[in-house]
């Protein structure tokens, strides 16, 4: 059974309001309910590469996994952050003796980052253990400025192309960095809400549209199941991309007349259509957005149960350096400043007015959910409607095709972890543990 949409319950339904309904009924994607953690043995957007200059260290915690990160020669190289001799994490006081190496500030426990390799004890030269013991690695590649990490076993890892979103790839796709925070929500509700179009009501009052000036209805979703596009070839990408052929552009509140932004109600709008797909493991892609000829990115990666790190960046297709320096420029100045601000007026709601940026409210409203799905079962507790279908189409296919579910395994949870590049913080220390509350 390649995804839930063959399901016999399914086959041979095409109207949305009906198949949720049928889908609520069998939930047939409780794998995906167990993935609170994560995928395992998929790649992930952990930073940009922009963060971690030559010869730099930094620590970041992936689905639960510490792991240290340092730049040698222009290449990432990923190790377990805890050294093998008593678990010290080498983030958080980074030694470095030479460019291939990372040295534990505790006993002096010096690894080549490139494979792992123990090649010196600083406090037992020549030690019996140099040239036997070698430390976990993480296969990591950089792609257009984004550095993915790999979360698994498989050896080798699949294809990183398999795991990013397929418009990312493109040849002379200039990338730029937008936004990159810790989020306090699980990053199934992250992935969700990032492609769940009827939460355009929610952004009715951004900023955004007050700069650019296009209509944007307060809900869009398709009618039929045809009208939804698995990409769900034997490999991957493995992926939901929607097209929306119900957009509600006006609705009756009890007397009070509610429109959507930037709509002239003497013109009609049924052509407005953004192409939007979801992608496994966790990844985004906007057309279209924030403005014309410009591509939206965001990665919603896991960073253990209650928390996700949301990545945003802009991108287009450019011709030379100066086509280049035009569209980094204009992302800085113009287009960044639309979707993100790190901080807005705090005495106006979150994401509304021109302080905030469009995906500030995205942030907060996650952070609302999370408490709710997270420790009062709101999983199985939700009652969705039409527009939810298509959230439904990406858990099935999640739980068809993921390759594994990550577990805590051998580590422990940690509140200590923050993804400023200094990894652990024993002022935090580990106290969070399996089952308590934060």
């Amino acid at each position: 059974m390649k995804t839930g949409e063959t399901d016999p319950s399914l086959e041979g339904v095409q109207d949305t309001d009906e198949l949720v309904d049928r889908v609520e009924r069998r939930k047939p994607y409780e794998p995906y309910l167990e993935a609170k953690l994560g995928l395992r043995n998929h790649w992930y957007a952990v930073f940009f590469g922009t963060e971690l200059a030559e010869g730099e260290v930094r620590g970041e915690m992936v689905c639960g996994e510490r792991i240290v990160f340092k730049r040698v020669s222009g290449v990432v190289y990923a190790l377990e952050d805890r050294c093998p001799h008593r678990g010290a994490a080498f983030s958080a006081r980074p030694e470095c003796y030479s460019a291939n190496t990372l040295t534990c500030w505790l006993h002096g426990f010096t690894f080549d980052v490139r494979d792992g390799a123990l090649v010196e004890i600083v406090t037992e030269p020549g030690s019996k253990l140099v040239g036997k013991l070698r430390h976990k690695t993480y296969p990591v590649r950089e792609i257009s400025g984004v550095v993915f990490l790999f979360i698994g076993d498989m050896d080798p890892p699949p294809p990183v192309d398999q795991d990013i979103q397929p418009k990312f790839l493109k040849p002379g796709l200039v990338c730029h960095p937008v936004a990159r925070n810790k989020s306090r929500a699980n990053w199934r509700l992250a992935a969700e809400n990032g492609y769940d179009a009827a939460h355009l009501y929610a952004h009715r009052n951004a900023g955004l549209f007050e700069q650019i000036d296009i209509p944007v209805p307060l809900s869009t979703f398709p009618s039929r199941k045809d009208h939804v596009t698995e990409v769900d070839g034997d490999t991957g990408p493995w992926g939901i991309v929607k097209f929306d052929d119900i957009n509600i552009w006006h609705v009756e509140v009890d007397g009070t007349h509610v429109t959507a932004p930037n709509v002239n109600p003497e013109q009609s709008h049924d052509n407005w259509e953004i192409e939007v797909g979801l992608f496994m493991p966790c990844g985004l892609e906007v057309d279209y957005f924030p403005a014309p000829g410009v591509l939206h990115f965001e990665w919603y990666t896991p960073i253990d149960e209650d928390h996700h790190l949301y990545m945003i960046a802009h991108a287009a297709l450019c011709e030379g350096s100066d086509e280049e320096a035009a569209f980094r420029k204009r992302c800085e100045e113009e287009l960044a400043p639309l979707v993100w601000r790190d901080e807005g007026d705090p005495n106006v709601p979150v994401g509304d007015g021109p302080s905030w940026g469009f995906n500030n409210f995205d942030d907060w409203g996650r952070e609302q959910m999370h408490h709710v799905y997270h420790y009062e079962d709101f999983w199985h507790r939700e009652r969705l409607f039409r527009p939810d279908y298509i959230v439904l189409r990406w858990r099935m296919l999640v739980a068809a095709r993921m390759r594994g579910v990550q577990t805590w395994g051998d580590w422990a949870p940690t509140r200590g972890w923050s993804p400023d590049g200094r990894g652990y913080n024993p002022n935090f220390g580990p106290k969070a543990r399996r089952g308590e509350k934060p």
